[in-house]
């Protein structure tokens, strides 16, 4: 469906859930991957199992240092970046903001937010070179609207629009396209936990908050990891040349 052919793709965070699922759909539509994950042992697993010549690398998008020694060892090993996947992400959960300490805070946006530009930053001059290249941002419905007891969750979600929009503007001119991808309630371990701790809270059954959040989804359904990684893979492709600073939502119709 989407040629990647000769292309390569580094996806952050695709060691597991909707980022393996990302790197799973690149590689299958072609494209060399590098999985750049914190858990290098589980990208180096994931990253036997796909096609093409893949590649693992360790990344902690915390750190600068950590960005810039990805990049280069991704360029030495598969000589060029076409595709960027920001996924790397994390929650601190649900709560009162009261309850939300400023280490809490300041870790998830150096996560969310932080990382995301550093990596973009390291990768760009590659992405330069190659011209015609594609960044995608992986964002939120939780960063188009403002949801309860997850504050900083959202605020680094709407950080991302933010960036997504302003890096668009900033690269058209070298033809690089820059999107945000917004998932809905995407069946993963990470729900898992805040249907868990949601449940807790309220005195209720897991599968009672389950079902809840099931009822937000006019569809009917939740989302998969995959669903998340045809859109990506479609935002990388040359079909979507002409797409910048745009957001586009798998969430079964949550924002309407």
């Amino acid at each position: 469906m989407f040629d990647l052919a000769g292309k390569v793709a580094v996806v952050t965070g695709g060691a597991k859930g909707i980022g393996l699922a990302c790197a799973q759909k690149l590689s299958a539509e072609g494209a060399r991957v590098a999985i750049a994950d914190i858990d290098l042992a589980e990208a180096e697993k994931q990253a036997a199992a796909l096609q093409n010549d893949s590649l693992a690398v360790h990344l902690d998008v915390r750190e600068s240092d950590s960005s810039r020694a990805m990049a280069s060892t991704v360029l030495r090993k598969l000589g060029r970046v076409d595709i960027l996947v920001n996924n790397a992400g994390m929650n601190i959960g649900s709560r009162n903001t009261t309850e939300v300490t400023d280490e809490e805070f300041d870790l998830l946006m150096a996560v969310n937010v932080r990382g995301t530009f550093t990596t973009t930053r390291a990768l760009l001059p590659a992405l330069i070179e190659c011209r015609g290249g594609s960044i995608i941002n992986m964002s939120s419905i939780c960063g188009q609207r403002g949801v309860a007891l997850i504050a900083p969750y959202s605020t680094s979600k709407f950080a991302i629009v933010g960036m997504t929009q302003s890096l668009a503007s900033e690269l058209a001119k070298l033809d690089i396209t820059v999107n945000s991808v917004h998932p809905g309630i995407v069946a993963t371990d990470l729900h898992v936990k805040v249907v868990e701790q949601l449940s807790e809270r309220k005195g209720v059954s897991f599968q009672e908050e389950w079902d809840a959040f099931l009822s937000l989804i006019p569809l009917g359904r939740y989302q998969t990891p995959t669903d998340v990684g045809d859109m990506v893979a479609f935002l990388a492709s040359s079909k979507a040349r002409n797409i910048t600073g745009s957001a586009f939502n798998v969430d079964g119709g949550m924002m309407l």
